[in-house]
């Protein structure tokens, strides 16, 4: 069975991915709110001695990356994210003292629901995380959290991704305060300001649209798009990347910092835009490489950076600036632009960024071969 073509809802500005990039505040709120009533169920089952694999598919994987970066420096616990296919038919390191914490939007992502079936088959606790109660994925896995203040609405998710991320965040959050990180300087700043994210957030949002609106038509016609960054970064320079593909059908790609010095730097040109992510300290000097090699070749480089880095002045004329943050948070700030420049974009290149292309019949039909009915 062929499922039918999608109909448009919205024709012109605002799309609906426009209101969703707005709703990232509520999001992130409503999401630590009600994830928060089942941290200490979950928490359980995530103790010192656990391995914890993330998976999913798309910009859920890339959110479950974003999720497990919190953990990334907790004695005891190995974390690994795994792409679903990959977890579901190549991985045999799960076992008892494993858990597998599955991303999914829908609920029905028929590849991440067989890892969760895979891992739990090998005696793994298994976790789905979504954003629809009574989905499929709650019959697969031990426990669900649905997160976020409703569904998205437009085909290119963006509200969801940072609704799952934030939920396993504050879930690593917790996990970290049962260990021996408990008395940490590092947990106690990401306690402190966890709470007030979803207001920063809210702050952000008038105050770069027009930027990024004005950056997009100032560079509607670059050829290739470039996304780096390290750390809790590397995620979103993977989904910044998938977005600009989603919504503008053009080149893009994410990488981490240094795997783009490391080869791929030498496709840079004229025709090229790279936005470099420099809010990790540690790995902020390669940022800077990065930049200076970019521009010396002519491409444009748009830096994101928190508030009161200098460093990126002098060798760019656009440097993007969000309010400064914990650096395992600030990924949920620098992601606003990143969404917003990906809107216009598209917008500026005549196409609907609501459908990935769906409203066309070919690719549509090309869909229902990845996708049949009730698999995504």
């Amino acid at each position: 069975m062929t499922a039918p073509a999608p109909t448009p809802e919205r024709t012109k500005h605002p799309f609906l991915t426009y209101d969703m990039i707005y709703d990232i505040p509520a999001t992130i709120k409503t999401t630590l709110e009600s994830t928060s009533t089942k941290l200490h169920s979950i928490t359980q089952n995530l103790r010192e001695g656990t391995d914890i694999y993330y998976t999913g598919c798309g910009t859920a994987f890339f959110s479950a990356m974003l999720g497990a970066n919190i953990l990334t420096k907790a004695h005891g616990i190995r974390v690994e994210c795994v792409p679903a296919l990959e977890l579901a038919n190549n991985h045999q390191a799960l076992g008892k003292k494993s858990a597998t914490l599955g991303v999914s939007h829908s609920g029905i992502t028929k590849t991440t629901l067989d890892a969760l079936r895979a891992a739990k088959s090998q005696g793994a606790y298994c976790l789905g995380v979504t954003h629809f109660p009574g989905s499929p994925i709650s019959s697969v896995a031990h426990e669900t959290l649905i997160v976020g203040d409703g569904p998205d609405r437009s085909r290119c998710h963006t509200k969801c991704y940072v609704a799952a991320a934030i939920a396993l965040t504050q879930m690593g959050i917790s996990v970290l305060e049962q260990g021996n990180m408990s008395r940490s300087q590092h947990l106690h700043e990401l306690q402190k300001q966890l709470p007030n994210l979803a207001e920063t957030a809210r702050k952000l949002l008038p105050t770069i649209d027009h930027s990024m609106k004005e950056l997009a038509e100032k560079h509607a016609g670059k050829r290739t798009f470039y996304f780096a960054g390290a750390g809790a970064s590397y995620p979103n320079a993977l989904e910044a990347a998938l977005k600009m593909m989603e919504t503008s059908y053009v080149a893009a790609q994410g990488f981490e910092t240094e795997q783009l010095l490391h080869g791929p730097w030498v496709s840079l040109d004229e025709g090229s835009m790279v936005f470099v992510l420099a809010t990790d300290s540690r790995t902020h000097e390669r940022s800077v490489d990065l930049a200076k090699a970019a521009a010396r070749l002519g491409s444009t480089v748009i830096p994101i950076v928190q508030e009161g880095e200098r460093a990126m002045n002098s060798i760019c004329d656009d440097v993007i600036q969000c309010p400064p943050v914990h650096e395992q948070l600030s990924p949920f700030l620098t992601i606003i632009p990143l969404y917003l420049f990906a809107y216009y974009m598209s917008i500026n290149r005549g196409y609907n960024p609501d459908y990935l292309r769906y409203l066309t019949p070919r690719y549509w039909d090309a869909r229902q071969i990845i996708f049949p009915p009730g698999t995504h």
